[in-house]
């Protein structure tokens, strides 16, 4: 692992419907011949102690990438990436320091993800949540969280709250640059996908 100050298990979400894009399986598909989360495994594994994955389809294939794999509970099901989270987050170990959170398409993180998070959310007691931004936008969906925050993450969707975004700013949360704009590509699209083939 990059930072062995911190012990940091990465989380994959790869829970979703696939609705844009045919309602297949996105994290299964094929991308330069290796599936989209092989690729987020291959850059992601050196970073952390541990990856783990969350995942509601073809739990097989997913088994076969990484030692744990956790479904959706079913209080929480068709909830979005928080029901991920929230089911994953509840069986990891209680003695890690930071959950690294990133989605399933996204094949070109960069090798210092990690690193660069942890720097900014360890650099304050007061900070929760440190999530990555490029020049064009922010990136909700890949962020370093403290792992006690999600204890109150039953109580943010019981109240309907099921965005990203509203459980990051509902936190002391802080912004992460980066200058590479395409490691942080979301392959959302099917038209999207055959570009980078």
């Amino acid at each position: 692992m990059v930072n062995s100050q911190y012990k940091i298990i990465g989380l994959i979400l790869a829970g979703g419907q696939g609705q844009r894009v045919g309602r297949q399986n996105k994290g299964l598909l094929k991308l330069q011949g290796k599936p989209l989360v092989q690729h987020v495994l291959d850059n992601l594994s050196p970073q952390l102690d541990e990856v783990v994955i969350s995942a509601n389809e073809d739990i097989k294939s997913y088994q076969a990438l990484v030692n744990s794999v956790f479904t959706d509970h079913p209080i929480w099901q068709g909830k979005g990436p928080l029901a991920g989270i929230i089911s994953a987050t509840q069986a990891l170990p209680k003695d890690i320091d930071a959950i690294q959170v990133v989605p399933c398409d996204t094949p070109f993180l960069p090798n210092d993800l990690v690193a660069q998070l942890a720097k900014a959310l360890f650099s304050d007691p007061q900070n929760e949540i440190a999530y990555a931004a490029t020049e064009n936008c922010i990136h909700p969906s890949i962020f370093l969280c403290k792992p006690y925050i999600n204890d109150k993450l039953a109580d943010h969707l019981a109240n309907e709250k099921y965005s990203l975004k509203s459980w990051i700013f509902s936190h002391h949360a802080v912004e992460v640059f980066f200058e590479d704009e395409q490691a942080f590509t979301n392959i959302n699209h099917l038209e999207t996908l055959a570009s980078f083939q």
